[in-house]
């Protein structure tokens, strides 16, 4: 049985709250993540006329719409295994929005490309996108959708957006990205990256 550590969790999930990810973004969605956050405040200001109320209220929101809540609250639930019907589902909606923000790639990393899934894993999605601006907020968006189904769903999902493969030296040195789209600039970093679909049936599920 799993031994869960609420000190631990708690400070791990108001962590979460706070920086809502941004750490680790691109300057880009650092800039999107914000913009949403000003522009919330100004329509709470309309609301609450009170500035303090109506920034917590608009970093609230954002955080619902979107945070990534399960990738934290996965540790407090014993029970919240990433199960495989949970997964193919969500890569089906992937698929589906793929063809409506038509980004470059969309990377699997973390356990899921190791081809474990264990209790508290997530599904570590990287979205590769043309840096123009236009396609840049395409991606931001996209992630957002994302990120907004995985809380619909109950769903660990951790997705970030990037159109620098520089951006790529932040995961494990040991660990090679699963591909949706095969990219030529994906291929080329990593000749071993495999489809998605070959990596679905490879991997191992802890029950």
């Amino acid at each position: 049985m799993k031994t869960i550590n609420f000190a631990r969790y708690s400070l791990m999930l108001v962590r979460n709250i706070i920086f809502q990810g941004i750490l680790y973004m691109s300057t880009g969605e650092k800039i999107y993540k914000l913009s949403i956050t000003f522009i919330l405040s100004i329509i709470f200001y309309y609301i609450f006329n009170n500035l303090t109320i109506s920034i917590l209220s608009a970093h609230l929101l954002n955080y619902i719409i979107n945070g990534q809540f399960y990738v934290v609250y996965r540790y407090f639930d014993p029970n919240a295994n990433m199960k495989e019907g949970d997964l193919l589902k969500y890569i089906s909606f992937i698929e589906r929005n793929i063809i409506i923000f038509k980004p470059l790639d969309v990377l699997i990393i973390g356990g899921v490309a190791r081809g474990t899934v264990k209790s508290t894993s997530d599904l570590d999605i990287r979205i590769y996108h043309n840096n123009k601006m236009l396609d840049s907020i395409k991606a931001y968006v996209m992630a957002t959708v994302f990120r907004f189904y995985g809380l619909v769903t109950r769903f660990p999902i951790d997705v970030f957006c990037f159109s620098n493969l520089k951006f790529l030296e932040k995961i494990r040195k040991d660990e090679i990205p699963v591909n949706f789209m095969k990219h030529k600039d994906i291929e080329r970093k990593y000749p071993l990256s495999i489809n998605y679909k070959f990596q679905l049936d490879k991997i191992k599920y802890d029950s």
